[in-house]
């Protein structure tokens, strides 16, 4: 996986949360990686929010056992059957767990473009496209030193589907992969995810 076998999995569509509304999410990923010579793979459970901010764009992150992302969207195009939008994040994580190397300090800075196109009033399918940069080193780059880091970039992308059981309730399979590079030269080994999130909204003002 790419540094420390971070899942990639970011379970999200194109559609923007609107304002006065809240998203909560939970998903349970699968993550595919390399663990000494041999495939493995490790459920990862993650906690999703999103929060609308402004006409056309919202905030928001996810939470695992062991790190936290935080980003924005934002919606680009818009018709009746698409919508197009640009996704930045950024996140620190410890995953020492399913490291193939010894680098289980990560820091990532990525963005995702994401497309969705409505099938019909239940059913949407999302495409994604994502540049992930990351810096990965051992627990001494706590202490500021940084033998043994890494920096590396990671492209990747991602195919989910989403039926909507309510207006206010969703449920999303996705499925993904990246190809980690570091970038002093090298390549590593390609890894994946799968999953599933069941995400609801909620209108503020009823909380009032």
């Amino acid at each position: 996986m790419a540094p420390g076998c971070l899942s990639g999995a970011r379970n999200l569509g194109a559609a923007t949360t609107p304002v006065g509304t809240t998203e909560v999410g939970v998903s349970m990923n699968t993550i595919a990686f390399e663990h000494g010579r041999e495939k493995a793979y490790l459920p990862n459970p993650e906690l999703h929010f999103r929060k609308g901010a402004g006409e056309g764009w919202d905030w928001g992150g996810r939470l695992t056992l062991l790190g936290l992302e935080l980003g924005t969207r934002h919606r680009i195009l818009e018709s009746p059957s698409w919508t197009l939008s640009f996704a930045p994040s950024a996140g620190l994580w410890y995953v020492p767990v399913t490291n193939n190397y010894t680098e289980p300090v990560n820091l990532r800075l990525g963005a995702q473009a994401l497309l969705d196109w409505r099938v019909s009033r239940r059913w949407t399918l999302t495409g994604g496209a994502s540049l992930t940069g990351a810096f990965a080193g051992p627990l001494t780059a706590l202490q500021g030193r940084f033998n043994g880091s890494h920096l590396l970039a990671a492209p990747g992308a991602s195919l989910g589907i989403a039926y909507r059981l309510k207006p206010n309730l969703e449920v999303r399979a996705e499925g993904g992969f990246e190809i980690p590079m570091e970038l002093s030269g090298g390549r590593r080994p390609m890894a994946g995810h799968a999953g599933l999130t069941l995400r609801w909204w909620r209108d503020d003002a009823r909380r009032r």
